[in-house]
């Protein structure tokens, strides 16, 4: 069984892969270069895979790392909107619609079938997911969709 992914390693990892330098990110970090450049090797090892390589003074993104980072990216945006999401003091006064929009209609279909609920007295948080029809209507089916749109009839 494989180690669990340390987020931690993660976020060093993706401040090193943005500020393109272990001494710049650990100065953002305010910990020293040796203590973040030990925590992305072990996430290295973790993963199993080099996410950087050695040029020169430079370092540059393996393949792995390429795709690490753009997962970090999805991770930590996810992050900054859940504080954000939590923050707002109006979040229990607000109606969560999840919405499986088929990805054959028009977006401007969506958006005029949708329009109606956005403009409610009480504030929607609208939550849309494009897939195939079927997908959908599973996804209904388990609740995690409130509602379908989709060019044919059950």
């Amino acid at each position: 069984m494989s180690e669990p992914l340390n987020y931690k390693h993660l976020h060093y990892f993706w401040a090193v892969a943005r500020e393109g330098s272990v001494t710049r990110a650990a100065a953002q970090l305010g910990m020293s270069p040796q203590t973040v450049s030990g925590q992305v090797s072990r996430l290295e090892q973790t993963l199993g895979r080099a996410l950087f390589t050695q040029q020169g003074r430079n370092l540059q993104l393996t393949e792995a790392g390429r795709v690490a980072l753009r997962y970090a990216d999805q991770i930590f945006m996810l992050g900054e909107t859940l504080q954000e999401t939590l923050q707002d003091a109006q979040l229990d006064k607000t109606i969560r619609l999840a919405v499986g929009i088929s990805d054959v209609l028009p977006k401007t279909v969506s958006y005029r079938l949708l329009q109606p609920a956005l403009a409610l007295e009480q504030r929607v948080r609208l939550a849309c997911t494009e897939r195939d029809f079927e997908q959908l209507l599973a996804d209904l089916a388990q609740h995690r969709l409130d509602l379908v749109l989709a060019d044919r009839p059950v």
